[in-house]
């Protein structure tokens, strides 16, 4: 009996184990069936293109740029643009978890809209909404399976100043504008891209921005942590 007893309790266990892995590495599906995972490992596969040199600081227009030439579908498009900071160009393992907060940000048309951005750490929430740096814009693409229209993050082309550019930043191939990069109906250039955009009309992001406020009123110069000590200044060249 005591035997027996063991044994159910065994198998049950075991149940219960498995089901556990089973619920822990459960991944989200594309329409074509391709995983998070896998999408990502592609994009990380093509680092040394996107970034022949290694240096991914301020990456997120060769981001962009790389995963528009891999005329992936609508699906894979959106989520391949959730796997880096636009910020740091930082890339940005699925396997986090939770990876993203709502923002708001300036449009051009002087509107504000809120969305989600992907980041590595939250002062790049911070940088993103610094104003008069970065703002949001619709933009289309042709991609595998139709247009899509998304909203933008856009900054003044660096390549327009390109001798002031970061010593730290290498991955601008410059002539005249970015080569390596994709430009806005506006000649922006696009760094990255906000998610499930909505007009702004007063949701809650206080927490974000009582977090941001002292970050987004430091002197571009006097910025330290994250990636903003760099990438706000290419942003206000």
């Amino acid at each position: 009996m005591k035997y027996t007893i063991a044994i159910v309790v065994f198998i049950f266990i075991a149940i219960l184990y498995v089901l556990y892995l089973c619920s822990d590495t459960k991944e989200g599906f594309t329409k074509e069936g391709s995983t998070d995972n896998e999408l990502y490992e592609k994009l990380m596969n093509d680092f040394n293109k996107i970034f022949p040199d290694r240096n991914r600081n301020a990456g997120g227009p060769q981001f962009y740029h790389h995963i528009v030439s891999l005329n992936p579908t609508i699906e894979e498009f959106k989520k391949y643009n959730t796997f880096y900071c636009a910020v740091s160009g930082s890339p940005i393992d699925p396997k986090r978890g939770k990876t993203y907060d709502n923002i708001v940000v300036k449009g051009l048309d002087d509107k504000e809209y809120y969305g989600k951005y992907y980041r590595c750490c939250w002062p790049c929430l911070c940088d993103i909404m610094r104003e008069g740096t970065v703002y949001v814009e619709p933009f289309t693409v042709k991609l595998k399976d139709g247009d899509y229209t998304h909203y933008v993050l856009t900054i003044m082309d660096p390549c327009l100043n390109s001798e002031k550019i970061p010593e730290e930043i290498s991955s601008f191939q410059c002539d005249k504008i970015t080569k390596n990069g994709i430009h806005s109906n506006s000649c922006r250039l696009i760094i990255g891209i906000l998610h499930d955009v909505e007009e702004y009309k007063n949701q809650d992001v206080s927490d974000i921005l009582d977090k941001c406020k002292e970050r987004m009123n430091t002197p571009v110069d006097k910025l330290q942590g994250g990636m903003g000590d760099i990438s706000v200044k290419l942003y206000s060249l």
